[in-house]
């Protein structure tokens, strides 16, 4: 989601620092995940081994029991063996053709394979078994609007909030999704919705700064944003926007700060490199 900075202030210095923000051209992120550290990586590794194991073994004594089976291919999901999971999905639903958490499942894995068609139409037959739960018609409408089907996305975000109103990463998400079709006022209003049911949401802070830097609201992005990398140390997209804020404020030694933590993330995004060398630049050049 392209983050283009609206609302701007009008006259002289400010007027200038402004546009060097937009020009830094900053960008959002979707879905932001905290890395396991390596001995719980590990532990979990185990874990999940152990669990592919004792399932395994269940399947070779009852072969036909649909419960062991969909246990399997969730162990395989979360192990990453995304070819194994599809497959013991797909034997759980043969021996039981309408276990809508098969087709969660399904879904799941096909979303990490990448497959966004095989993800929504697996997620769309949850829905349609079992179509009074909201976490299905929550992870249809994140589908879809990854496949940038907003307005069907919308509506499936409209159900999964009538079904479950203080599912914080629906209000959340539903925001993000607002915001990709221009309405930021809406997106402001459904982050923080998201924030009253859980503060310590990362991403809905991220968002909710996000929008209010569309709206010119720099001094409101930047609290929030702020919050999001006390809670998240890893989000990269937030420390860029926190950088692009801070310069257009003149405060380039705090703005050279933030650009150096997105570049560390992730040395090899362009886009945090460029925000960067531009700071440089501009420190440079107002010696």
């Amino acid at each position: 989601m392209a983050v283009q900075l609206t609302n701007g202030m009008r006259s002289g210095r400010t007027q200038r620092n402004f546009l060097f923000l937009l020009s830094l051209t900053l960008s959002c992120q979707c879905f932001v995940g905290a890395l396991a550290a390596p001995a719980e990586a590990d532990k979990d590794s185990e874990d999940i081994s152990a669990s592919i194991f004792r399932y395994k073994a269940a399947i070779e004594a009852n072969p036909s029991n649909p419960t062991n089976r969909l246990k399997l291919a969730k162990a395989y999901l979360m192990g990453g063996e995304l070819d194994n999971a599809v497959s013991e999905f797909r034997a759980a639903l043969k021996l039981n053709p309408d276990d809508a958490e098969c087709f969660m499942g399904l879904s799941r894995a096909y979303a990490r394979k990448g497959d966004i068609k095989q993800a929504c139409d697996n997620i769309k037959e949850a829905v349609r078994l079992a179509p009074n739960q909201s976490q299905y018609h929550l992870k249809y409408a994140q589908l879809l609007s990854r496949d940038n089907k907003l307005d069907q996305a919308i509506q499936e975000f409209k159900s999964a909030i009538k079904l479950n109103g203080k599912d914080a990463n629906a209000h959340r998400d539903y925001g993000a999704c607002l915001g990709l079709k221009g309405d930021i006022e809406g997106q402001v209003l459904e982050e923080k919705k998201a924030l009253s049911l859980d503060d310590k949401n990362a991403d809905a802070h991220f968002y909710l700064g996000s929008a209010y830097a569309q709206q010119g609201k720099k001094k409101d992005a930047y609290g929030a944003l702020k919050r999001c990398t006390e809670l998240d140390k890893k989000n990269a997209d937030a420390f860029r926007l926190l950088a692009g804020i801070s310069a257009s404020d003149g405060d380039f030694k705090e703005a050279l700060n933030f650009a150096e933590m997105a570049v560390s993330l992730n040395p090899d995004n362009k886009a945090y490199v460029a925000t960067r060398d531009k700071i440089k630049s501009k420190m440079a050049s107002s010696k």
